[in-house]
């Protein structure tokens, strides 16, 4: 304001603007002022929260990168029963869950060996996995605290704590983290039948039952320990699977070593291949042992996160186009173990048009088939 004497007279000139105009000024300066106040107190909060590791990261589960991979009952038990796969199971049921748990549900989780996580402390076990994993798994089949390329399968009652404590392990960095879809409750009654001379998932895990063959009794597992020949610990012999193998391929969803090569002759004839063969060995195997001439490779372990991708993101990653429901796939392991529950998860995403190669690399070798 200026002042001026005129005629013995004091005139006032507003040379800053109308009053309103400055407490519109004022009063966003006092809003913006506000707002961070608010949001520094909250971020404070959140990292006490986390210091304290009783929270929960904070995670925006926006797209399929971020979901996490979902499996049926069918596939749980095919991926226990592997022998080259070798899960690490975490139960995150609450102690209210455990305490209202049907004893049937129970049984199945102790034969299972799981270590135990109440989902209130996955964030605090997994920040600090070297010293307070062990003290979870104590001398059991998972005493050693996961990389974060281990598969790990978490199981609640109902599935619905699976798939949160799924999604906190990927928020950590754990890159192959599934949750059993509808927990317990509803892979209980798919569960293989226990016998007493049945290798329990502590034998699985230690080496005595490991690796990926179809030999007998005298072959030697990954660890040099004998093996007893089963294809399963729950007992199935990989050569004469019974019925309650889960593992186990009819014999009109396998397809011949003879068969496949008629199909792939005459698709490179047409000029366009009449089926997707996928290997879904590890690489090192396939580096190792070669690979069927026209294959793609996409690793078992890799498969459920794969599934959940966009096209786009899909041929980024493994340099083939994503399969459709339309599609015929043809997927081959070592012999057929990891074949068979490839094939699960390929139907369980709806790609019903799928094969196993019967007797897989291995058979295509022994009957003379061209590789790379």
């Amino acid at each position: 304001l200026e002042r001026r004497r005129a005629g013995g007279m004091v005139h006032i000139t507003n040379i800053g603007g109308s009053l309103t105009t400055a407490v519109c000024l004022s009063l966003i300066a006092w809003s913006i002022r506000v707002l961070r106040a608010a949001k520094l107190a909250d971020q404070k909060t959140r990292a006490r929260v986390l210091r304290e590791n009783r929270g929960l990261p904070s995670m925006r589960l926006i797209n399929s990168r971020r979901t996490p991979a979902r499996l049926s009952p069918a596939a749980f038990w095919m991926l226990v029963e592997s022998r080259c796969l070798r899960p690490v199971l975490v139960d995150v049921r609450s102690a209210k869950e455990l305490a209202d748990t049907h004893p049937e549900d129970d049984g199945i989780s102790k034969r299972l060996e799981m270590v135990r996580i109440p989902i209130e402390e996955l964030a605090h076990v997994l920040r600090n996995k070297a010293t307070q994993w062990r003290l979870r798994a104590r001398d059991g089949p998972h005493a050693k605290p996961p990389s974060l390329r281990d598969t790990m399968v978490f199981i609640s009652t109902h599935g619905n704590a699976a798939t949160q404590a799924a999604a906190i392990a990927m928020a950590l960095g754990y890159q192959r983290v599934m949750a059993v879809d509808g927990g317990l409750a509803a892979a209980a009654p798919l569960a293989p039948p226990s016998s007493s001379g049945t290798p329990t998932a502590s034998s699985l895990h230690n080496g005595l039952v490991t690796g990926e063959s179809g030999g007998g009794g005298g072959r030697n597992g990954r660890n040099g320990s004998p093996r007893s020949g089963h294809d399963s610990p729950f007992g199935s012999s990989p050569r004469t699977p019974s019925a309650s193998s889960l593992s186990f391929v009819p014999p009109g969803e396998t397809l011949s070593r003879d068969a496949l090569l008629l199909l792939m002759e005459y698709g490179q004839a047409q000029g366009a291949p009449l089926v997707t063969l996928v290997d879904v060995r590890r690489h090192d195997e396939r580096a190792l042992y070669g690979s069927i001439r026209g294959s793609v490779h996409l690793a078992a372990e890799q498969l459920p996160r794969a599934l959940l991708m966009p096209p786009d993101d899909f041929l980024r990653a493994f340099h083939f186009r994503k399969p459709g429901p339309d599609d015929v796939v043809v997927v081959h392991s070592r012999r057929q173990e990891r074949a068979s529950y490839a094939k699960q998860l390929l139907g369980d995403a709806g790609l019903h048009r799928c094969l196993v190669l019967s007797e897989g690399i291995m058979g295509w070798r022994s009957g003379g088939g061209g590789g790379e």
